[in-house]
């Protein structure tokens, strides 16, 4: 029978590993990291795990390796040492505590990082989402001017880009449109002004620009309609719509 559950993890008291037993007892002593007294960490290494014992608490075997690489060190200590060469490598005088160090300052950061981590969960938890909601049907929708509604400019601007898309050659060039919206809304501005009888909304968009340009066009009416600027007309339901410049501006242009 195969056993799904997930393995159970035991930790020794409230400690999660024997790196976090480690790092306990040098914060304890108030040991320098980089410069670990090797013998009295090592006794009260051991000292823990026979107090663990003695309590008849199953230790992990991972504790056991650790305290194996302790005496390992240790005893590295207390073998005589040869004297160095002269013109001995200074690498041969390798720290036997290095390695432990590195692990321990790995296991710091990543402590670390946990901690902060699961503060940022505990503030998320604060926080709670909104599902999206559909818009609502009857929501009134702005109008511009002589009852043209902004979904009006939408429907003849859809219509136009459909239009274009269907006469649209296989290949074209595709070039830079350098032009903001500020400036289209100027040039738009001044063409109203040469042509006061009005000009067709469709007529704006050339044969040759680019989608940037359409956009582009698009925003800069709807700015001027919003702005005053301008004024819609549109003779028939879903007919053409006609820009004019508004008359108070057409007097301050002269």
């Amino acid at each position: 029978m195969i056993n799904n559950e997930q393995p159970i993890t035991i930790k020794i008291s409230e400690f999660e590993g024997p790196l976090d037993l480690l790092l306990h007892l040098i914060r304890q002593n108030k040991m320098d990291i980089y410069d670990i007294p090797i013998a009295a960490i090592t006794k009260q290494y051991l000292d823990y795990l026979h107090s663990m014992k003695a309590l008849q608490l199953d230790i992990a075997g991972d504790y056991l390796v650790m305290a194996a690489t302790l005496m390992t060190i240790k005893s590295r200590y207390l073998l005589p040492q040869a004297p160095a060469e002269p013109d001995e490598d200074e690498a041969g005088d390798e720290d036997p505590r290095d390695s432990l160090v590195a692990e321990l300052l790995a296991y710091k950061v990543y402590q670390e990082a946990a901690g902060e981590l699961r503060v940022k969960e505990q503030a998320r938890r604060q926080h709670f989402t909104r599902e999206a909601t559909l818009m609502p049907t009857d929501l009134p929708t702005p109008q511009l001017t002589a009852g043209i509604t902004v979904a009006d400019l939408q429907a003849a601007f859809r219509q136009l880009v459909a239009k274009r898309r269907l006469a649209r050659p296989l290949t074209k060039t595709v070039t830079a449109d350098p032009v903001t919206i500020e400036t289209r809304m100027q040039q738009v501005r001044a063409r109203l002004v040469a042509q006061p009888q009005g000009v067709d909304f469709a007529t704006l968009f050339t044969p040759s620009a680019s989608d940037d340009m359409l956009v582009t066009t698009f925003m800069a009416v709807l700015e001027l309609t919003k702005q005053a600027q301008v004024t819609l007309a549109q003779t028939t339901q879903l007919g053409p719509i006609h820009l004019y410049l508004r008359q108070d501006e057409q007097h301050d242009e002269h």
